[in-house]
């Protein structure tokens, strides 16, 4: 009996876990670039092992949790400082303990003239070398399809200011998420400028959040947390009644 309301108890827990994860995705379904977080369940012992091992008790837990790196929709803002990823490619930004990775272009230019993100990370370009754009309106920056950014003179004549790296990640395993749209690299985990990603100004793209989806899994989610609940209530029942035959005796 013990065995079977150890493994009613793991599958609750990590049934909880999924629904933290599901929670996450929906209180983000609003945020540019972010990425679906998913997870993976698995019963941690099999066969022999579990028999020897385990005595029996087959616990199940949250196997992975990885991230869906899919495309999201592209929306039109007008914004000259928003930039949207059409095709693979992350953008680089300068995080704390070196580049991150994020598929979100709603930029800004802080006081000393650097193209930033909204949360305060410089953005890179592809020396790793931040970008500052000169003391000019917005409405006279313009962007080209490989990331180049130019100011415009009052003649309509271009000059190029800097470029913002578009990066592909071949093993896309090799990226954390390190917060709600940003990406670490693991060591050992490479990156390479993209060839066929394409800039688009005055776009964002959303996240890749299916809500209709989402609430699915969460509603399986929660049906399964409460089958587990009551089996170990059942459990604790039965053991309450033994306790009780024990004393008669």
């Amino acid at each position: 009996m013990v065995s079977g309301k150890y493994s009613a108890l793991s599958g609750a827990i990590a049934r909880e876990q999924a629904i933290s994860n599901i929670s996450n995705n929906l209180a983000n379904i609003s945020t540019s670039g972010y990425r679906r977080s998913q997870v993976s369940f698995e019963a941690i012992l099999r066969g022999e092992k579990q028999t020897q091992e385990a005595r029996g008790i087959n616990y199940s837990r949250v196997r992975q949790n990885f991230s869906d790196f899919s495309s999201g929709p592209i929306r039109q803002t007008d914004d000259p400082l928003n930039f949207a990823i059409h095709g693979d490619g992350f953008f680089k930004v300068q995080g704390a303990n070196g580049p991150l990775y994020t598929r979100r272009g709603d930029f800004m230019i802080n006081a000393q003239g650097l193209l930033m993100t909204s949360n305060g990370l410089p953005v890179l370009d592809e020396a790793n070398g931040q970008i500052t754009i000169p003391d000019t309106d917005t409405s006279r920056i313009a962007v080209g399809d490989d990331g180049t950014i130019f100011t415009l003179g009052p003649q309509g004549a271009r000059s190029e200011v800097g470029k913002v790296a578009i990066a592909e990640i071949a093993d896309k395993k090799q990226l954390k998420r390190e917060s709600d749209t940003a990406f670490s690299l693991a060591q050992g985990g490479t990156e390479q400028p993209s060839t066929t990603a394409r800039l688009i100004q005055g776009s964002l793209e959303q996240s890749n959040i299916n809500m209709s989806s989402e609430l699915t899994q969460m509603i399986d989610s929660y049906r399964a947390f409460e089958t587990y609940h009551k089996v170990l209530k059942s459990y604790s029942a039965i053991s309450e009644t033994q306790d009780d035959l024990g004393t008669l005796g």
